[in-house]
């Protein structure tokens, strides 16, 4: 199948090629391309070129239209055709044909980047809003601009074949997973002296990946059209990733920042994260959106249910001996000034909520740490060019070891008590007991979210023991089985309600695992095991099904354990964030911005939890989005709507250079006989790229009855209106489109600028990265090779920035080209087209366009 529109050039037609005007003055198909030959359009027609498509492409150029008489429905499917080949100035042009809701909120960005040229923006959505699209939405939309399009993105490991396969099926965006693997492929496939980052593309990878030297170095050689970094609060303030992150961030054209936690209460690491890709040039705000479901007209269905577990004995012993000892070493370790002990303590009270086998193995750990004896623990090594470091999901050693009390023969005493309280209250679990009764009941798929591995793993083995089919998400295992699993509990089918089915699916994860993972196709229900000491991060946990696109009510499920600080502080906690998330819109901020240290505080001290602050406020130094902008996105969003049903119904492929002509019967109706002129205005540069297009259309009624029953007489009647009136009639619609013109260019000039200033910004990394100072070694060259090679990607970088900068300048200047696209004919008669063909008619005129006059309407829900 010939994959390009070949069938729309025609001998005579007038195109832009690389800069140039040219006639096409021969054309010849072959199987797999087209060779166009061509002449100079100019007075002398000296010059001549042969091209091929589609490996060039000309861009038409306005030429008087044939004619083409054709049936009502078919010039109705012409005109639908016609329309959604129309965008205006800084709208969307391929979201129509992509596979997503068109949700006038989720446009938002991708118009502030495209419309108003803004460089730089965060999208800080409550979780399940659908981040992930709305920057699908912007590379989709800025691959279309730029043929050598250049897109990176940026996340963990464990979400790079969801962002593959999203971006695939959704946009039709074929993204390269660049990974450790790749990388050493494309090296042996490609000559030595080329960099496989400055290839066209959109690469997925990973942040552990890009932060290593090794990789990073070539990233940097070469400017990015995009820049998305998911979960973008993984590049923290003082870490290689966010190090990572902000190099090639500054040698990116636009920045986009994902991150459903942008305030965790730390206002250097939020200022930290805003800064990411800026280069201090005018301009280079960054535009924050941080939308609520409220905010967003989104409902949510979640039900929220505490259920209270009743404690064994043998639990509260254990729980009454931590308190004591946990209380005993937060005071001497305040006393003393000694942060360390105190995280030893706050560890083994969340262990102890996780489970007591939990506790046991790190209260043991705590002993033999204290005692000096090395402790053997099973992690995760980085390889060299690995694509994760090992994600942490276990206590840290380095807490564990720090004394508590200045008496150690009593701390050790006191270690071990607890030591054997736990095993007693690990023999039988009622948290556990109450789980495996709850799952009996549910049976469907669900989800059981834990703190830690060894309570995962634990949990593992008591619900396999018990009948149930169990999968594992945990830090311990790679990206690549962490996205089988994903996968396989996606791709099962959601249970019957039929009670005589075997038990569904249960995945157990960590929250180390889980982070940004889509597993609402197949799941609704939600168990926290034990409640994390962040409310930011019980939300998290539920996002994972309570997002865009789950179609049923989810439930959440909280597991509380009584007389413990579980059930005094954190489920109040939890109980406190679930009803305002559900509040006025904004409200989960306040719940949002409470810090673990907070929740710590209140748990450890019984401080009382302080009233937190409203989240990210924006600085002077941070755009909001103004309030046009939602206008602007709900306007677009009908006309993308509108254009997709078009795009269904418009069948095959018309020629847009035709002017397509029907007639029609209008009898008693209340549009007056005379011709419907459907034109096409379009604001292009000097190298012929289209800014604008709209269709106007314009009422030319006719005092002389019209006789167009016949084709023949059809075309009678065009040719005497294109050699009498059309002249004025197009005359007459520039000026009264003229003010709205102007204001157009005016805002493609502000964004043009908004580029060229990003687009300097760009050229002073490249151009000191060139003059850094080596030094060769004793026995090799290889240094100065290696800057050699640098320097000149850094020449070939400038070099194309400048090429860029000339382009945008001649970009500046618009050019307006009127075309006449579609005339109706309507004429005085009782016989003529269908009723409901004639108000289809009418009515697809009457929509979407920019009516130079007004054309009366009939009802359109006839004509669908």
């Amino acid at each position: 199948m010939r994959s390009f529109e070949a069938d729309r050039w025609q001998t005579g037609d007038h195109v832009l090629v690389r800069g140039s005007a040219w006639t096409i003055v021969e054309l010849t198909k072959f199987s797999d391309c087209d060779a166009l030959r061509l002449s100079n359009a100019g007075p002398d027609n000296v010059a001549s070129r042969t091209l091929l498509i589609p490996f060039d492409r000309p861009r038409r150029l306005h030429r008087s239209p044939s004619i083409h008489v054709v049936r009502p429905r078919r010039w109705l499917h012409a005109l639908r055709q016609a329309a959604t080949r129309a965008h205006p100035a800084g709208g969307l042009k391929q979201t129509a044909r992509s596979a997503i809701d068109v949700l006038a909120y989720q446009l938002e960005p991708a118009l502030a980047m495209i419309g108003l040229g803004v460089p730089r923006l965060m999208i800080a959505d409550a979780v399940g809003l659908g981040k992930t699209i709305q920057a699908g939405i912007v590379l989709s939309e800025c691959a279309f601009e730029r043929e050598s399009f250049r897109a990176l993105v940026v996340a963990p490991a464990g979400l790079r074949e969801q962002w593959s396969r999203e971006l695939a099926d959704r946009f039709g965006l074929t993204a390269t997973i660049a990974g450790a693997e790749w990388l050493a492929r494309i090296g042996r496939e490609l000559p030595p002296d080329v960099n496989p980052w400055i290839l066209p593309g959109v690469y997925v990878t990973s942040f552990d990946f890009v932060k290593q030297p090794e990789v990073l170095r070539p990233l940097q050689d070469g400017s990015w059209d995009v820049l998305v970094v998911d979960e973008a609060h993984g590049a923290a303030l003082g870490t290689a990733r966010r190090a990572a992150v902000h190099a090639i961030a500054v040698r990116s054209r636009r920045v986009l920042l994902l991150t459903a936690t942008p305030h965790a209460g730390d206002s250097s690491q939020f200022d930290a994260l805003c800064r990411i890709g800026e280069t201090g040039s005018d301009g280079d705000r960054l535009m924050l959106f941080s939308r609520s479901r409220a905010d967003a007209g989104t409902s949510s269905s979640r039900r929220t249910a505490v259920l209270p577990v009743r404690p064994t004995e043998a639990e509260r012993r254990m729980h009454r001996l931590l308190d004591r000892y946990t209380a005993r070493v937060c005071r001497e370790a305040r006393a003393r000034g000694d942060d360390r002990a105190r995280l030893a303590a706050i560890i083994l009270k969340k262990r102890a909520l996780s489970s007591a086998a939990s506790l046991a193995v790190s209260a043991r750990r705590r002993l033999a740490l204290l005692a000096g004896f090395p402790v053997t623990v099973e992690r995760q090594l980085p390889l060299p060019l690995g694509d994760e470091d090992p994600l942490e999901d276990d206590e840290p050693d380095a807490a564990l070891a720090a004394p508590g009390l200045s008496d150690t023969g009593r701390e050790r005493r006191w270690l071990k008590a607890i030591v054997e309280a736990a095993v007693g209250g690990s023999r039988l679990e009622s948290k556990t007991r109450f789980l495996l009764r709850l799952l009996s009941r549910m049976r469907q798929p669900a989800i059981v979210f834990t703190e830690y591995r060894d309570t995962l793993e634990r949990l593992r083995d008591v619900l396999t023991a018990a009948g149930h089919d169990v999968a594992v998400l945990h830090g311990g295992m790679s990206p690549a089985e962490r996205s089988a699993v994903q996968h396989s509990f996606n791709a099962m089918r959601p249970e019957t309600t039929d009670t005589h089915t075997t038990d569904a699916t249960i995945l157990l994860a960590t929250d180390a695992a889980s982070e940004g993972l889509n597993l609402h196709q197949r799941c609704r229900a939600v168990v926290h095991y034990e409640l994390p000491w962040s409310p930011a991060r019980l939300e998290q946990r539920t996002g994972r099904v309570d997002r865009i696109g789950q179609s049923r009510r989810v439930h959440e499920i909280l597991l509380v354990a009584g007389d413990t600080a579980e059930r005094l502080v954190l489920a109040p906690l939890a109980t406190r964030a679930s009803r305002a998330r559900s509040a006025m819109p904004g409200a989960s901020r306040l719940v949002d911005a409470l810090t673990e240290s907070r929740v710590a505080a209140a748990v450890m001290d019984g401080d009382p939890i302080v009233q937190a602050g409203r989240g990210p406020i924006a600085d002077p130094e941070m755009l909001l989005p103004p309030p046009s902008l939602r206008e602007r996105a709900e306007s677009e969003a009908r006309r993308l709507r509108m254009h997709r049903e078009w795009i269904a119904a418009s069948g095959r492929h018309h020629d847009g250079a035709a002017a397509w002509v029907s007639a029609l019967s209008v009898g008693r109706s209340s549009l007056r006989a005379g011709l419907i002129c459907v034109y096409t205005l379009t604001l292009s540069t000097e190298r012929g790229d289209a800014v604008h297009t709209e269709l106007a259309v314009v009422h030319e009624p006719c005092g002389a009855p019209i006789d167009a029953r016949t084709p023949a007489a059809s075309r009678r009647v065009i040719h005497e209106f294109l050699e009498a009136r059309e002249p004025a009639v197009r005359a007459a619609l520039l000026v009264s489109r003229a003010s709205h013109l102007a204001d157009v260019a005016a805002s493609h000039s502000s964004r043009i600028a908004a580029l060229h200033r990003r687009e300097r910004a760009l050229m002073v990394p490249a151009n000191l990265d060139a003059q850094e100072p080596i030094q060769d070694g004793l026995f090799d060259r290889r240094a100065r090779r290696t800057q050699a090679a640098r320097t000149g990607a850094a020449s070939a970088s400038l070099e194309a920035a400048q090429d860029r900068l000339e382009s945008l300048a001649a970009s500046q200047t618009l050019t307006t080209a009127v075309d006449l696209s579609a005339i109706l004919i309507a004429f005085d008669a009782r016989s003529g087209s269908p009723k409901g063909l004639r108000y289809g008619l009418v009515s697809v005129v009457a929509q979407g366009f920019s009516p130079a006059s007004v054309v009366a309407q009939g009802n359109p829900a006839s004509g669908r």
